[in-house]
Order: C-alpha cells, then structure tokens, then sequence
C-alpha cells in the first residue's frame, strides 16, 4: 500500500517534539470520572521502530510557518503524511483561541479532535477554512469527537460512527463511540481507514471492554488502519506500562504502539490546585498502526506550544500528539 500527501507543514507557534508513547493507569479523566491507579501491565507491548524512516529536515523544524496550498512539495517529498490527534478540552476551553491554534494545524493530512462541543462543530471547521471533509460523532453528550480530512487529496470511502463490533459493545448509551473514515489517496488509490477514539475514563472495566472490542475489530480489517486520539491509558513513562486497557489493546501484536520519540506529557491535571502537575510523566493521548500500517516506520511525537502547561480556561489541558510517515 502506497499512502501519498501533497503538502509538507510545520507548525508556526508550535514545537514538536518526540511522541513514542506508553503511559500507566494513574492519569487523571477530563469526562468521565478520575483515573483507576491500576498499573498492573503485561509483557512489554510491539512497538513501531522508527530508526528505519528518515524524516527530512525541513519536517524536523520547529519554527518554520505552515506552507500555503502554493507552497505544496511535488516529487519525494509528496510521499509524506502528517496527522494530529488533539483533545481540545470541551468545557475549559475558549473555542476562539482553539480555533486559532487549530488554523496552525492546515496542510496536515488528517486532523483528530476529541472533547468537541457540537456547538463548536461548525467554528471548527471554518477555521481549516473549508478545505476540509468534516466529519464529527453523535454520541459522547458535550464531548464529541471531530475529523477533518483534507479535500485535496483524499476521497472519502465511508465514515462512520461504531457503537458495536460483532459481540463487542463499545458504547453502553453514554460514552464516545469510536469514528472512522475510510480514506482513498486520489492519486494513487490507496486506501486507509483513519479512526479517532476517546475512551470511558471513569469506568476502568468497560474501558478494558472497548479496548479488546477495538482490537478485535482491527483484526477483521482488509486495509491499512490507523487510530489516535485520547484512549485513557495511562502510560507512564517512569514504570513504561499503560493500564490493562493498553495490555488489551496491544495484546496478539493486532495493534502496534506508536510510541513517541521523546516521552512528553500530553495532558496536565492540578486538582489540588498547587501548581503541579498530579500526573507527571504520563501520557493519555496514543496513536497505533494496525494492519500493513504497522510496516510503515510511522513516527510519532508531541507537540508543544510555548507556557501551554499548566493550561488556563482559556486553552487545552491536552497537547497534540503528531504522526509522521513516508509513503
């Protein structure tokens, strides 16, 4: 499978840095309840190596501005493809500062979104200024989830909103179904499934549930698939184990971890209100390769803005991850 992008972005006000994740069980919840504290994780988990992927330097920059659609790379350089997954923090955020961050992101292949209000829907989408398919979830109450395909390149399969996979339920009624779009390179007629997830936070069993119902439905795919979003797995960075979510997840080598190149936090809790971080070196916000994806010597890293930790009401408690690979 050849998977083929036109446009070559850096982020203006953002520095991106190394996303190869594996966090544990103590994170905190941004919907639905606290963290579980469970850290009890199996074998060590497949992992994408990257060492086999070169990423130019031009990618690498951390301060050079978005391309313009006139700017677009031709040749080698339109085999690379971006794309983010972000939750943006439905009910602490300003959706006008969000959407401005979100313009930032234009160029990028697909855009993931998680914790969106279905008020902020169309604000949103008017941000990438209609370059975009939009597709967005019915389920999750105010935390919805939102993606954007870019119009230029990809033609759009199928999208869907999946509550249910064969026997395995992945939402009892009041959690975010996962959302898929199966994608076409216009180009080269690749295809891809692209899925964003958000999964339960305070209910540890179903979250468990929803993981091993994921798997299973990636293992029945016929084509490439990849998943990012905020998955609730509480990777840990200093025990380098997720919660039994991610054991589920990974188990079977059905899924690959994306695992970032450098482990950064990527969302920041201050419950007690001290000014720390409650959950330091830890990581909610995954990405996994599933199918001929897993051969693809994906790279994953995240993505920092300046003082955007602690967060304020004004913004996101949750840093973008990125995924990068070359077609």
């Amino acid at each position: 499978m050849r998977m083929n992008l036109l446009v070559v972005i850096t982020l203006s006000t953002f520095f991106t840095l190394g996303c190869t994740p594996e966090p544990s069980d103590t994170q905190p919840s941004t919907t639905d309840g606290a963290g579980t504290g469970a850290t009890d994780s199996q074998a060590p988990p497949t992992m994408v190596s990257r060492s086999n992927t070169e990423i130019s330097a031009t990618e690498r920059s951390s301060t050079a501005s978005p391309q313009t659609e006139s700017d677009r790379p031709s040749g080698s350089d339109a085999g690379i493809v971006r794309m983010i997954a972000w939750n943006v923090e439905s009910g602490g955020n300003d959706p006008v500062v969000i959407s401005q961050q979100l313009s930032e992101f234009q160029g990028i292949d697909v855009i993931c979104l998680s914790e969106v209000s279905s008020a902020n829907f169309e604000r949103y989408a008017a941000a990438l200024e209609g370059r975009y398919h939009e597709f967005h979830g019915d389920t999750g109450r105010a935390d919805r989830l939102q993606i954007f395909v870019k119009r230029d390149r990809y033609e759009i399969l199928e999208e869907k909103e999946m509550s249910q996979h064969r026997e395995f339920v992945l939402n009892k009624g009041y959690h975010r179904s996962p959302l898929y779009v199966r994608i076409k390179d216009r180009l080269f007629g690749d295809e891809l499934i692209v899925m964003t997830n958000h999964l339960a936070r305070g209910n540890a069993k179903f979250r468990q549930e929803q993981a091993v119902g994921l798997r299973e439905w990636a293992r029945d795919q016929n084509v490439a698939v990849i998943a990012l979003g905020d998955f609730n797995m509480d990777y840990d960075y200093r025990t380098m184990k997720g919660n039994p979510a991610f054991d589920e997840m990974v188990r079977d080598n059905v899924w690959s971890w994306l695992a970032p190149n450098d482990f950064i936090d990527t969302n920041w809790s201050d419950r007690d209100g001290d000014g720390n971080d409650n959950y330091p070196d830890s990581m909610l916000d995954l990405a996994f390769a599933a199918g001929a994806a897993k051969e693809w010597g994906i790279e994953c890293r995240v993505v920092i803005r300046p003082d955007d930790f602690p967060d304020d009401r004004s913004t996101s408690d949750h840093r973008p991850i990125e995924i990068i690979y070359t077609r």
